[in-house]
Formats: structure tokens, sequence, C-alpha cells
């Protein structure tokens, strides 16, 4: 789960592998109930089109740092991929409690594969 406060992308790091590799416990130990509220909103309604809620298999990532935000947050854009396509995350890590959670989330884009649902 999470540990000491490192910095925040090796937080990003951390929770990256860990939404490739299903374990959900070190996400649920990295998210702030708000964040997970937000990423609770993103799921299709209607259950259809690609979302980060249904990617299957998430096969790689890529991370972007921005750096300081003015809410003294650190902004990241997640961009995960699977065979469906890419989904791309806005998320700000602020330091709670002396570790590195992640305080907001934000879709920032969807790239289904051409031919996919």
């Amino acid at each position: 789960m999470t540990t000491g406060p490192g910095s925040a992308r090796e937080a990003m790091e951390r929770t990256a592998q860990a939404v490739m590799s299903g374990n959900l416990a070190q996400l649920m130990g990295d998210i702030t109930p708000e964040a997970l509220a937000q990423m609770m909103q993103m799921a299709p309604q209607g259950g259809t089109g690609l979302s980060i809620a249904n990617m299957p298999n998430i096969s790689g990532y890529n991370l972007l740092q921005f750096g300081p935000q003015p809410d003294g947050g650190e902004l990241f854009h997640a961009t995960f991929e699977s065979s469906l396509g890419k989904a791309t995350l806005g998320l700000v890590w602020k330091q709670i409690m002396g570790q590195w959670k992640i305080a907001s989330v934000s879709l920032i884009g969807i790239e289904p594969i051409p031919g996919t649902p």
C-alpha cells in the first residue's frame, strides 16, 4: 500500500503500475474519496462506449508531469493503453497527512481504435 512521502512522480508511477496489474488495494490507498467519486462519474452512461472504467487489460501507460499547481498539487496526465484504445486522465496529487494522494481526477480524452465499439 501507500508508503512514505517520496515524490509525486514516484507515487504516480506506483499507481500507474497498480492500474496495469489490477492492484485495486494499492489504487484505493492512493486516492482520496473525492477523487474516487470523480472516477466513478467517468463510467459510460448506458454501458456503451470506451471509458477508463471499461478498458480491458491495460497494456501500457505514458506519464506527463506538469509540475506544481497554484493549489499546491502536482499535475500529471496519464495515458493508459489497451486493445480498444487510449484514455488520458488528468491527475492532481497532493500531500495529505504526509503521503501523496490523488486529490482530483479529470478525463482529458478517449481515443478508441477505429472499428472498436
